[in-house]
């Protein structure tokens, strides 16, 4: 689908299968170059076929705007990336947006109004070290930067305290990803207005150091308001960094990777509902090789593992199967294969999204090994997609 705005061209296309979009070759390389999708040329010149997509938002090139619809309902994406332990309830209209069909959009809602819940009470405050050159002792004297600094001069004096403020890294994170999406060119205007009026509540608080990457703070009792707020504002940097660094034209690319929300979900609701029962759930594990010297590396989503021994391996796939798809993927097989020889457990599992579709077991005899093919819906409401997630995690165990 093909609309005007203003000066650009905007193109709609979908996550899910293939789309046809006018291009000239130079945007259709520098499109390839963005390394999110698959783009081929037609048998009609000036016509490109896009398709293996990896990200869903809004992408720049020149003056063509593409925007990728997902595939997973936009209610269901939002729930997924704001997803944290303390949301064992969900109201319907924690998660209501303005825009049905606009990732940046819905996001920037999103993140909006956690941001307006987390912030209701006053900004979080915390303990910041301090390193200040005063003339009054204000908490402790550093007497190895005084001699590094000023040998044998007594004044000023090198002073390290903690502050009790508002600049801390939870306020920064929020700040850097309201300022990210102002930035963007296409959000509706009322959406910017609150963007900037959210912005004024954070005007003593500093910046985000550039090109660092985003590590959110441990949750705690203290900050756990926060924490919904902080996970959005996550997936919000990442999106607009992502876009940077691939080379596109700032202000107006904002690309989700849609695959790693859901494996994120996936692997929260899980930690949270196997460590309760004595398991203990590790995520992205990266230390294990399938060889004894090391060279192919493993790194599975999700080891579920009690008493020190693995119980089971279980990797997302952020791509249709069930029903009428047949087999999984042979290569998905071989890989969780490999998971449970490496781990030495008698299952993997496969987590596919689709609809409602019964699991199905392969065995593999001569390895000793089970595979299992799940599909998880992600087509209900927040409530209905922690149902399925726990049902998941019911199997697993």
């Amino acid at each position: 689908m093909t609309l005007q705005a203003g000066q650009s061209r905007v193109e709609e296309i979908n996550e899910k299968g293939e789309s046809l979009v006018a291009l000239t070759s130079a945007q259709a390389s520098r499109l390839q170059a963005a390394n999110f999708c698959r783009v081929s040329p037609t048998f009609e010149p000036g016509t490109w076929r896009i398709g293996d997509i990896t990200r869903v938002g809004v992408i720049a090139i020149d003056d063509v705007r593409l925007f990728i619809r997902p595939k997973t309902p936009l209610r269901s994406l939002i729930f997924m990336a704001s997803y944290a332990g303390i949301q064992a309830n969900v109201g319907e209209s924690a998660f209501s947006f303005s825009s049905d069909d606009d990732v940046p959009t819905a996001l920037a809602d999103a993140l909006l109004r956690a941001v307006e819940a987390a912030t209701r009470r006053g900004l979080l405050k915390g303990y910041v070290a301090v390193d200040e050159t005063g003339t009054v002792i204000r908490g402790r004297w550093d007497v190895a930067r005084q001699l590094k600094l000023r040998p044998g001069m007594p004044v000023p004096v090198e002073l390290t305290y903690d502050d009790y403020t508002e600049d801390i890294t939870e306020n920064r994170i929020l700040k850097a990803a309201l300022r990210a999406l102002i930035r963007m060119e296409q959000l509706p205007a009322g959406i910017v207005d609150r963007l900037g009026t959210a912005l004024i509540t954070f005007s003593e608080v500093s910046d985000l150091p550039l090109g660092r990457r985003i590590a959110l703070p441990a949750e705690t009792r203290l900050n756990s308001r926060y924490h919904p707020a902080l996970l959005l504002a996550r997936w919000v940097l990442e999106a607009t960094s992502w876009a940077h660094t691939a080379g596109t034209q700032a202000g107006s690319t904002f690309l989700l990777n849609v695959a790693k929300v859901y494996e994120d979900f996936v692997g929260r609701v899980l930690q949270e509902q196997l460590r309760s029962a004595g398991y203990e759930v590790d995520l992205q594990v990266s230390d294990w090789h399938l060889d004894t010297d090391g060279r192919v590396r493993m790194r599975p989503d999700i080891v579920i593992s009690r008493g020190g021994s693995v119980v089971t391996i279980a990797d997302t796939k952020y791509k249709v199967w069930g029903g009428s798809s047949g087999s999984p993927p042979n290569a998905d097989v071989y890989q969780a294969l490999a998971y449970a020889i490496t781990a030495g457990a008698p299952e993997a599992h496969l987590l596919y999204v689709s609809g409602d579709v019964e699991p199905r077991r392969y065995e593999i005899p001569s390895a000793g090994v089970t595979v299992v093919a799940h599909a998880v819906d992600l087509s209900g409401d927040p409530t209905e997609l922690l149902a399925a997630a726990r049902r998941l995690g019911n199997l697993l165990r």
